[in-house]
């Protein structure tokens, strides 16, 4: 009826701005009544196909529109600004994949949905759904002309297409986008439902050829014995169902499980974190520097959640602080003690507790050992391989509140493809919100700690700033990942220079080597600007397409060096081909020298 696809397509609609992949339910409806329309029996059902479809449409973009302000001034641009995010939003938080820590900018393994749907989704569901589209397909093989025209048939189809079509546009997506798919596959939880009926035709095709009423029955409790260990295990995990993983996934050994995969992403384990610990503590306030308390401790008793307190400010001789690493997070710098008689699933240990002033103390401890510091401002830094740790010693109680200290982490790789397209644009990667989670003061004394990208590093520049501006700033290179300097002036000077200034600009494959004779130590903070106007605008990352030039600007502290008196600076082009490159040296007064050349045979 009319009213029954009206009232679909407002709930379409109100689908789609929750989850916009919802577009793939609005498409399926309208094909539908479009198949009705073309093989409608007379012109009373084709008005009628018509009408439903047409007030489906409408109701749905209607409650889409309604529901959604930030539609209003610009519905067509708005909803493709919102597909582009979809398709390549950044978002900068680890997350474990068979073992391996995946860095977001990334993007995720092409497999990465596939496995996720496969391990936590009960086997029998699979096995049914997998028969049932396999028997709704070879009907649809068999009579292709009756699947066009009868409608059960066709709901069947669509159910069957809709999960397998949404998995191969994800996974193109991750390849071809980098798309990060994170927190398993919750952003296509909907495709769930279309197993379940799937499941249900499937198993009345197993069922339906067995003769005698005990075989079939046999089949019928074979499958209901499925569907109640499911039951027995969600019982069992309570209230950690949400973390339920099949016999699929690799459970080997206790641990196994939580060291491949991202678990308890919902913290739904600190709650009874909170009451064993409680209860272990029966008196004295318990104080934790974890943000994920606050959301649980309100479900306490008034007593009891009184006596918590969330901080960062420890001293060493209270032994009641608490560091919380949830859901796969116990891989961190230091190793975590195993949390007693709470959030273990599977025989696995999801959360894990620190005494975070042990930790802290261990991390200032070691930077201190570690020599002189890579930076003195502020905060001394230290570097431990890819572990970068922030020390200051008489620190004020303010740099411990819930939103400072601020601190700034640009990270400049040495190959710009590394990082995500939306920060190449800056030409280095943006971690500013990672330094406030590994923040703690200990005996006033204050230290953090932050975990680099893996792929190799050119340089960072980092600091401290407020509403007002930068407190203090600092640029370090990174030897162990930066171009050989020495090696780079050698090739250029074999060859003639692009551009002749203050530095003479050589190419050598892809990159451009910057080279002055006789330059000062004032020349250490020199910055350049790198404008890169490829041969086709279609291979520049979409946000940079209205400038026409890719921005790659870079300072000499991150991309060079200083050799005998000389500067040395080398900047990776992208790989796409490349019309024009414009490129100077610039200061807050404006530019110092520019140059502007085409690349030599189209490169």
């Amino acid at each position: 009826t009319l009213g029954a696809f009206l009232l679909c397509g407002v709930g379409v609609g109100l689908l789609v701005n929750l989850r916009i992949m919802g577009v793939l339910l609005f498409a399926a409806v309208l094909a539908l009544r479009a198949l009705d329309l073309a093989f409608a029996g007379g012109a009373m059902a084709r008005r009628r196909a018509l009408l439903t479809g047409g007030g489906f449409a409408l109701a749905a973009m209607l409650a889409y529109y309604a529901s959604l302000p930030v539609l209003w001034p610009d519905p067509i641009g708005r909803f493709a600004e919102m597909v582009d995010v979809l398709r390549s939003r950044p978002l900068f938080q680890w997350h474990l994949f068979r073992g391996e820590w995946l860095y977001p900018p990334d993007g995720s393994p092409w497999d990465y949905v596939p496995v996720w749907v496969g391990i936590t989704t009960p086997p029998a569901t699979l096995l049914l759904a997998a028969f049932g589209a396999l028997s709704l397909a070879w009907g649809g093989l068999r009579r292709p002309r009756a699947v066009l025209r009868n409608g059960p048939l066709r709901f069947g189809l669509l159910l069957a297409t809709l999960p397998i079509a949404a998995t191969i546009a994800t996974t193109v997506a991750a390849i071809v986008f980098k798309t990060d798919i994170q927190n398993n596959w919750r952003h296509l939880y909907f495709l769930y439902a279309p197993l379940l009926p799937l499941a249900i035709v499937g198993l009345r095709q197993l069922a339906s050829p067995l003769r005698g009423r005990w075989p079939r029955a046999g089949a019928y409790a074979l499958t209901g014995a499925a569907v109640a260990v499911t039951v027995v295990s969600m019982v069992r995990i309570h209230p950690l169902q949400n973390d339920y993983f099949s016999l699929l996934a690799d459970r080997t050994t206790p641990e196994r499980l939580n060291a491949s995969y991202a678990m308890n992403d919902w913290q739904m384990s600190a709650l009874s974190l909170l009451r064993d610990i409680v209860r272990d503590h029966p008196s004295g306030a318990l104080f934790f520097s974890s943000a994920s308390v606050r959301q649980h401790r309100i479900i306490l008793p008034a007593d009891e959640r009184e006596r918590i307190v969330e901080t960062r400010d420890f001293r060493s001789g209270d032994r009641n602080f608490y560091e919380l690493h949830l859901g796969g997070a116990c891989s961190s710098p230091a190793p975590p003690a195993p949390v007693p008689r709470a959030g273990r699933i599977y025989a696995s240990t999801l959360d894990c507790l620190v005494d975070p002033v042990a930790w802290f103390g261990r991390l200032r401890r070691e930077a201190l050992a570690s020599g002189s510091p890579l930076v003195r401002s502020a905060y001394d830094i230290h570097r431990d391989g890819r572990i970068l740790t922030y020390v200051r010693d008489g620190c004020p109680p303010d740099d411990v509140e819930r939103d400072g200290p601020r601190f700034f982490l640009h990270v400049v790789p040495v190959d710009v493809g590394d990082i995500h397209p939306w920060h190449r644009a800056y030409g280095f990667d943006n971690i500013d919100l990672f330094l406030r989670h590994g923040l703690a003061r200990i005996d006033g004394n204050c230290v953090a700690v932050v975990r680099l990208p893996d792929y190799p590093i050119a340089g960072i520049r980092t600091g401290q700033f407020t509403d007002d501006g930068v407190l203090w700033e600092a640029e370090i290179a990174f030897a162990d990942s930066a171009p050989d300097y020495a090696a780079a002036r050698r090739e250029a000077l074999a060859g003639e220079a692009l551009a002749r200034s203050v530095y003479d600009v050589h190419l050598a494959g892809r990159a451009l080597t910057y080279l002055r004779d006789g330059c000062t130590d004032d020349e250490a903070t020199a910055r350049f600007f790198l404008h890169v106007v490829p041969a086709d605008a279609g291979d520049l990352p979409e946000h940079r397409r209205e400038y026409g030039f890719e921005n790659l600007d870079f300072t000499l502290a991150t991309r060079g060096a200083r050799l005998d008196g000389n500067c040395v600076a080398v900047a990776r082009l992208p790989d796409y081909p490349i019309a024009t490159v414009r490129t100077g040296q610039y200061d807050d007064a404006g530019a110092l020298w520019t140059a502007e050349f085409p690349l030599p045979d189209g490169e």
